[in-house]
């Protein structure tokens, strides 16, 4: 199978050194595959998508279902990211969507974005999981002063057309309940959402998955997929699995040939985070910053960060080209700089902690749902960078395509049915990205 970045962005042998993996300890004994085995579904990928799929099929359907991974559970954008739960899981407007599928769709596509958003907040709480919630809502913040009427009419649309709760505040207000700092000038907050430890919550997941006696199978890596007959054959290293019904909820790590019908269209982006050591008091004052609630910019490369509960400062954006550790390691130093840019006061503040992983985009810019034409195969892959909100809820609804295998019986909006179309010459997938990047720099130093 082929991969599109460095080898080091793909060792499944151990998890990557973050804040979470750090702080957050569980080890749930579970083994590697070392025979053959069988089974109704098998879902491969542990994470968001296919933990909550399999609790699902289990709960729901009382299918005999087999997870396997190829870390330990959570090994990737579910245990890594930045634990924003945001929405809309998309990289165009709004007005884009309106114009290609109509505004009912567009509507009930913000609609289930929404309804992801509040199912994740379930999840935590009908499966007890302490996972360090905190914030309130999401905020968008105007980075520029020619920004600020772009999401007034954000706000106004989101409450409006999507009936959204809504607030808009100048930079003085936010000033006051937010933080100040060079690249601010006013904020749209929105409703539902929240920050959470990601790894706690897949954690917390699997632990509840575990209880439904999911079968889970860590550092199994499926090499080949064959089919005969009726069934399907999953080979690993150490033993088989065969099945009726495959499902993929790989996301940014699928690997490619894996499975020929969904080759060429994901664009793994790496993303990168940095997060601070402690800051006093005196420190966080400094800029005034109160919010626990996650902030995401208005660039085109937008910046995300958030304050953490132990008074630290998340701070993530577009990662590099390369996937190496060394690539990492010197995206960080640049990232420490911008960081340090908007926040002036905190420049002798230094960085604990550095990683990354991959979000997975397409050419629809929206997530994708569905099942391979005359196969029994299913996926859910596409949240572009929000799989907080997007991915356990995706997980839930392939879970009942699985069941009834026909996607026409999923009442979502068909903006999120479907595969996205092929790159073309799809080994220059990271040639065109590096152009897209190029483009949104010169358009975020220009500030439109």
């Amino acid at each position: 199978m082929q991969n599109i970045y460095h080898s080091d962005i793909y060792n499944f042998k151990k998890p990557v050194d973050s804040y979470w993996e750090e702080t957050t300890k569980e080890n749930f004994n579970l083994h590697k595959l070392t025979k053959d085995v069988s089974s109704e579904v098998v879902i491969i990928g542990g994470g968001y998508t296919g933990l909550l799929c399999a609790i699902n099929l289990i709960e729901n359907y009382n299918l005999d279902v087999i997870l396997l991974e190829a870390g330990k559970i959570g090994w990737g954008a579910s245990s890594r990211n930045g634990g924003f739960c945001s929405f809309p899981p998309i990289k165009t407007s709004f007005k884009k969507l309106q114009k290609i599928y109509g505004k009912e769709e567009t509507k009930k596509f913000f609609k289930n974005a929404v309804e992801g958003s509040n199912f994740t907040k379930d999840i935590i709480s009908n499966y007890n999981i302490n996972c360090d919630v905190t914030g309130d809502s999401n905020f968008i913040l105007a980075h520029h002063p020619n920004k600020f009427k772009q999401i007034r009419e954000q706000a106004k649309v989101y409450k409006s057309e999507f009936g959204i709760e809504t607030e808009i505040y100048s930079k003085e207000e936010f000033d006051k309940i937010g933080h100040s700092g060079t690249e601010q000038f006013g904020a749209l907050s929105y409703k539902p959402g929240f920050a959470i430890n990601p790894l706690k919550f897949v954690n917390g997941i699997a632990r509840y998955a575990i209880s439904k006696k999911l079968k889970i199978y860590e550092h199994t890596l499926v090499n080949e997929i064959d089919k005969i007959d009726a069934s399907y054959i999953l080979r690993t290293k150490e033993g088989l699995v065969k099945t009726k019904k495959i499902v993929v909820a790989t996301n940014g790590f699928y690997q490619e040939g894996l499975v020929p019908q969904m080759n060429s269209r994901i664009l793994p982006v790496i993303s990168n985070i940095i997060v601070t050591r402690k800051l006093t008091k005196t420190e966080i004052d400094s800029h005034n910053f109160k919010t626990f609630s996650p902030i995401a910019n208005t660039k085109n490369l937008l910046y995300y960060y958030r304050k953490l509960p132990d008074n630290r400062i998340l701070f993530g954006t577009r990662g590099d080209f390369i996937g190496s550790d060394k690539s990492n390691l010197n995206r960080s130093k640049i990232m420490e700089k911008f960081l340090k840019n908007i926040f002036p006061d905190w420049s002798s503040i230094s960085i604990d902690y550095n990683w990354r992983g991959l979000i997975a985009m397409s050419q629809k810019l929206t997530p994708s749902i569905g099942k391979i034409e005359n196969e029994e195969i299913y996926y859910g892959f596409g949240y572009h960078g929000v799989g907080v909100s997007s991915a356990p809820w995706t997980g839930k609804q392939l879970s009942e395509l699985v069941f009834s295998s026909n996607s026409k019986d999923l009442n979502i909006s068909k903006i999120y049915k479907g595969l996205p179309k092929r790159f073309i010459f799809p080994k220059l997938r990271i040639f065109y990205f590096r152009l897209a990047v190029l483009f949104y720099n010169i358009k975020d130093k220009l500030n439109i």
